[in-house]
């Protein structure tokens, strides 16, 4: 009998609802004596009455931790980290692949860090852009055909 079949066979009773429910409605933690539902109850109750204290705790973490939150976010979209980003823009001499500025640019005002350029196919990451170049790629769906007309219109037109 595998982990899965165990899971599936024993039962647990939850002390939160009472009822008795197969060991998939449980956390894996052996200590863990409320189901998944009841703990997510709980903890939905919990944010409702401590919301701003979580949000002020989290902003707070955000601000103090920047390169974390980027990790964690790269990692989460792309399957690379940090590292990788910033092994790229060392290999760009840190500027755009695309307008080769600097790293560091104005958007509406503030100023952002570049954006990891991927695939939106195979979600595999490509290289390092500024906001405006990255918004350009995804807007023209990256459609060659469509650079190359825009080039020709523009030489049309250029004085």
């Amino acid at each position: 009998m595998n982990s899965d079949d165990v899971r599936r066979t024993y039962t647990k009773t939850c002390s939160k609802c009472l009822l008795n429910k197969s060991l998939d409605y449980f956390y894996d933690h052996t200590h863990e004596l409320r189901c998944k539902a009841c703990i997510k109850e709980i903890r939905r109750l919990s944010y409702q009455n401590n919301k701003d204290r979580i949000k002020a705790r989290v902003t707070e973490y955000r601000k103090q931790n920047p390169e974390k939150i980027r990790d964690t976010k790269l990692k989460q979209a792309y399957g690379v980290g940090i590292d990788y980003f910033n092994n790229k823009l060392k290999e760009q001499s840190g500027v755009c692949a695309g307008c080769k500025r600097d790293f560091k640019n104005k958007w509406r005002g503030r100023e952002v860090n570049m954006a990891l350029d991927h695939d939106h196919f195979t979600k595999e990451p490509r290289g390092i852009l500024c906001v405006k170049c990255n918004r350009a790629l995804g807007l023209l769906e990256e459609n060659i055909g469509t650079f190359n007309n825009l080039i020709e219109y523009l030489n049309k037109y250029k004085k």
